[in-house]
């Protein structure tokens, strides 16, 4: 959308940017007049921005303006969209809700205005991609080097994303396809369960549990370890570990595998971690062990149920079901020297 006229100046006194609304008072059950693309351009300026003088900034238009297309908004909806306080306007639940709609809305937008740039660079398109920083070590990357070997012409748009974060990217239009241990539980989201991934416990060099083979659940009750929050995807599993709360709590909660093998390099502990976080690299710095009883996390594709998937996220699925496919069972031992 257009983000304004270059100099500020009041919105046209028309219904529909701002005069008042004949239709809104009167018969309170009457039909409501529809919104307009400019009050949903202000509405979403003003839950960006936090305020109506952010907002003005934001669209090149002064705040009376900017005022008056709010008051008229919320006359016809009526009921209000924010709570004032002093300078500060709060969004209400009935702004928060309308507001998710209205970034689905911007994020086919920009895919329109991307697409019409894409479309004229010979075919090039941009495949958006988010996954856990976990996947993001190697499986991701593998799947995307199989698919730039086949079309080589392929941009793509990498990011991570902790669980909470992904269905965020969607709303807002930044993401085509997700990769994660779980899937977001969104209405406006599909998933398919791709495969699994082994739970392995991962230790510093000389650490009192890698002497055993195997590491149980009750070896973690006399040593310093490293957990997960409770809702995290690795939280679950060491909630069904543990078979309910350990006898001896984490000394430390990270959010991430990546970052908790981080924590193992530094000798902070022993850690869970799925088997695709172990790459040659972290192998040279760990001992890995398997642990009783068993565990795995799945492996997720998230996708937008609203459109269509696009043909280059539908070739992406397919390159990485042959990534997966072809990985080997991970390996237990001592840290790797060779």
């Amino acid at each position: 959308m257009r983000s304004g006229p270059p100099e500020a100046q009041p919105v046209s006194p028309s219904r529909d940017d701002g005069a008042p609304d004949p239709g809104s008072r009167g018969d309170p059950g009457g039909a409501r007049p529809p919104l307009n693309l400019r009050q949903i351009e202000v509405f979403r300026a003003i839950m960006l921005s936090g305020s109506i003088s952010g907002a003005g900034r934001m669209l090149h238009v002064s705040q009376p303006a900017i005022s008056r297309v709010l008051a008229l908004m919320e006359s016809r909806l009526r009921y209000p969209l924010f709570e004032r306080s002093r300078s500060r306007l709060t969004p209400t639940a009935e702004a928060r809700r309308l507001y998710a709609e209205v970034e689905q809305v911007y994020g086919g937008i920009q895919r329109v205005n991307e697409l019409a740039t894409t479309l004229g660079e010979s075919g090039a398109g941009m495949l958006r991609v988010v996954s856990s920083a976990s996947y993001g070590q190697r499986m991701v990357p593998m799947a995307l080097r199989a698919l730039r070997a086949a079309r080589a012409r392929v941009r793509v748009d990498y990011r991570t994303a902790t669980f909470d974060e992904l269905a965020g990217y969607f709303l807002g239009g930044h993401a085509d396809i997700a990769v994660s241990m779980r899937p977001p539980d969104h209405p406006n989201l599909a998933a398919v369960e791709l495969g699994s991934s082994r739970v392995v416990c991962i230790l510093p060099p000389g650490h009192a549990l890698a002497a055993q083979p195997v590491v149980r659940a009750r070896d973690f009750s006399s040593v310093d370890w490293i957990g997960y929050p409770a809702e995290a995807p690795l939280g679950r599993v060491l909630a069904s570990f543990f078979d309910g709360a350990p006898a001896h709590a984490a000394a430390m909660e990270v959010h991430s595998p990546v970052t908790a093998a981080a924590f193992v390099q530094q000798g902070l502990g022993p850690a869970l971690v799925d088997a695709w976080c172990v790459g040659p690299e972290l192998r040279r710095s760990v001992a890995v062990r398997p642990i009783e009883p068993a565990a795995s996390v799945g492996i997720w594709a998230t996708y937008s149920g609203l459109q269509p998937l696009p043909l280059m996220a539908h070739r992406f699925l397919e390159v990485l079901r042959g990534v997966l496919a072809s990985e080997p069972p991970p390996v237990f031992g001592d840290p790797v020297t060779s």
